[in-house]
């Protein structure tokens, strides 16, 4: 009995901390699916049958929500690039380098995440202003690399502690230069841990909304400030944000699945060691 009351309270907290995040989750879909009038009905109804699908035709087809999308996925495939080029050339030369002043700096990068953004948002703004980035994937990019390196510097440094100095030293035996040992080698092994850390570059890119309705326009605007864009002086278009925001969340789904192999490894690498 003991055992089992001190099993059953871990799977309490689990299912509690489940519940309190899927509930939004299936509201949202069902929102989707439902009339403005069904929506608001006293006791709420979650399943609807046959279910509507009215609000996905508005998104879809009243709005330029496939420009909107393909901006933003510009946008999160630059930022994810840049900050992982960026990212693993500054992240090994910490975790193979030693030089004065290497741990000042590190804590100095990792102190650029505790600025709150809204902060930063007047000099970014005059910033793009003055290159005249305002509105373009460039300016969006650009800014959204800023945020994402920190973070992905602190986790790719610790991904490329836990691959062996031996196996790269093998490499320069052989004759491979260090920018060799570091493609064909060191990239490679750590390659779990880079896929996770992509995918959070990604996700803070693709989620991104403060940053994205200050800096970008007609042109270049994203899907959060699309969203937002259903709060209308009337109140807001629940329906219609909810279709959208399930529209949204596609992609990601579909990343996580995809490289769940790699996510799974990238999360528990150096976790055991031989």
């Amino acid at each position: 009995m003991r055992r089992s009351a001190r099993a059953a309270g871990p799977a309490l907290l689990a299912a509690v901390v489940l519940a309190w995040t899927l509930i939004p989750l299936v509201w949202m879909l069902s929102a989707s699916v439902k009339t403005e009038l069904q929506l608001y009905l006293r006791p709420p109804r979650w399943l609807v049958v046959p279910p509507v699908w009215d609000a996905y035709r508005q998104v879809l087809f009243q709005v330029p929500f496939a420009q909107y999308f393909a901006n933003s996925l510009v946008v999160a495939a630059g930022t994810t690039a840049g900050a992982m080029v960026l990212g693993a050339l500054a992240a090994y030369g910490f975790s193979r380098f030693a030089f004065r002043g290497a741990a000042t700096i590190r804590f100095l990068i990792l102190m650029t995440r505790m600025v709150p953004r809204i902060a930063l948002v007047v000099p970014y703004f005059l910033m793009m202003l003055r290159l005249g980035l305002l509105d373009t994937y460039t300016g969006l990019i650009l800014a959204y690399v800023s945020f994402a390196l920190p973070f992905t510097i602190w986790l790719m440094i610790g991904f490329f502690d836990e691959v062996p100095r031996d196996v790269e030293e093998a490499a320069f035996v052989d004759g491979c230069s260090r920018y060799r040992a570091f493609r064909d080698v060191v990239l490679p092994l750590a390659a779990p841990g880079l896929v996770v850390t992509g995918i959070f570059a990604f996700l803070l890119s693709w989620n991104e909304f403060l940053f994205a309705l200050i800096l970008s326009g007609v042109r270049s605007k994203t899907l959060p400030v699309v969203i937002a864009g259903f709060n209308t002086d009337v109140g807001p278009l629940y329906n219609e944000m909810s279709a959208a925001a399930v529209l949204v969340m596609i992609p990601t789904v579909i990343l996580t699945l995809v490289l769940q192999r790699h996510v799974v490894r990238g999360l528990t690498l150096g976790a055991v060691k031989g």
